[in-house]
């Protein structure tokens, strides 16, 4: 258990991280507009966090590498949901990065909880 807790956390840094580089690229490279709120800093980091924590508690109740994974796919997949209900909001520039964050998310969090196999 300390060691999943340990690759949930670095899981959450790393996501944390890495989405808000994307959200900073995006903001640089296109026009998105200012009152777009869920593309503003607080609600990337806490719906990342929220998005690990709830990836690892997932991964403790499965404890199999490969059921985890399939699980993980059909919930990026149904994730895409969110961002694509708030295209009628922002550009298309917006949404990118938002189902972009939620990609790198699952790829993380997927990296980080899986165990590589042993030969």
């Amino acid at each position: 258990m300390p060691d999943l807790l340990a690759r949930a956390a670095i899981a959450a840094v790393a996501a944390v991280i890495v989405n808000v580089l994307v959200r900073a690229v995006a903001l640089a490279l296109f026009d998105i507009p200012d009152d777009f709120e869920h593309i503003a800093l607080r609600a990337v980091i806490v719906s990342t966090l929220i998005g690990v924590a709830a990836a690892a508690l997932v991964y403790m109740a499965i404890r199999r590498d490969r059921t985890f994974v399939i699980v993980a796919a059909v919930a990026l997949v149904v994730s895409l949901a969110a961002p694509l209900s708030v295209s009628d909001e922002g550009n298309a520039a917006a949404v990118g990065t938002l189902m972009l964050m939620h990609v790198t998310t699952a790829a993380i969090v997927v990296f980080s909880l899986v165990r590589p196999t042993r030969r």
